[in-house]
């Protein structure tokens, strides 16, 4: 049984996706803030969340912030005030749907079912990919070592904590230095299933593995290829 959670203050649609998820046999958590969301994330591990925008206290930009921090799981946006901006803003937060108040909930239903099917096939390839024996299982990049085998990189032996799609991706550049690669290219080769959406997720990707290899003093780099892509380099010491 799918965990989905929403979140939403509006105690009326709250209750109203909460028992049209049930009837669909998903077992659902609800909370009418995000105080204590990103806690239930990381403990439960729920494999689908509904997150609204526009609530007091912690907003649902920030809380998509942080999640994208240590999960990919799949989060579908809401929002009463359906601005352009929003969409745009949650999909380069790192959201994986976005969907505009008022709607039928029957359609919030079948986007669920369709991001499930898609994190489903998403997770069959990676370990499809991860039982595939090759003869080099760590790539070595300046101070970067990534052992494929055990899915740990690490800088100047110091661990640094990825997700799982952070990791393809790092992966994937690292051995291939120099090469640039397109977002729908990086797209077919890390994300490995029938992608639906903006591909500017890529670029969400990118901007987190950035930071937390800064953050480890990192020669290894993911350069812009501006109007094309990414490629990783090593800088000289």
């Amino acid at each position: 049984m799918a965990k989905i959670v929403v979140v939403d203050d509006d105690l009326f649609i709250l209750q109203l996706l909460s028992e049209y998820l049930r009837k669909e046999g998903y077992e659902v958590t609800s909370f009418s803030n995000g105080r204590t969301l990103v806690e239930h994330v990381r403990t439960e591990h729920p494999d689908c969340l509904i997150l609204d925008i526009m609530m007091p206290g912690i907003d649902g930009l920030a809380l998509l912030t942080e999640l994208r921090t240590f999960t990919e799981l799949p989060i579908i946006m809401i929002s009463a005030r359906g601005e352009e901006s929003d969409r745009i803003q949650g999909l380069e937060l790192g959201c994986s749907d976005f969907l505009s108040k008022p709607f039928n909930p029957r359609e919030l239903v079948g986007r669920v079912k369709s991001m499930l099917r898609l994190a489903r096939a998403g997770n069959a390839a990676a370990e499809e990919t991860s039982q595939v024996v090759t003869a080099k299982q760590v790539c070595k990049s300046g101070n970067v070592e990534i052992d494929a085998d055990y899915r740990k990189v690490t800088v100047n032996a110091e661990e640094v904590s990825l997700t799982s799609r952070e990791f393809d991706l790092l992966l994937f550049l690292a051995s291939h230095l120099e090469r640039p690669f397109g977002r729908e290219h990086l797209i077919q080769q890390v994300w490995e299933y029938d992608f639906f959406g903006d591909v500017r997720v890529v670029d969400d990707v990118v901007k987190r593995i950035r930071k937390k290899l800064a953050e480890h003093h990192s020669t290894l780099l993911i350069d812009t290829v501006w109007g094309f892509g990414y490629r990783a380099s090593v800088r000289k010491v």
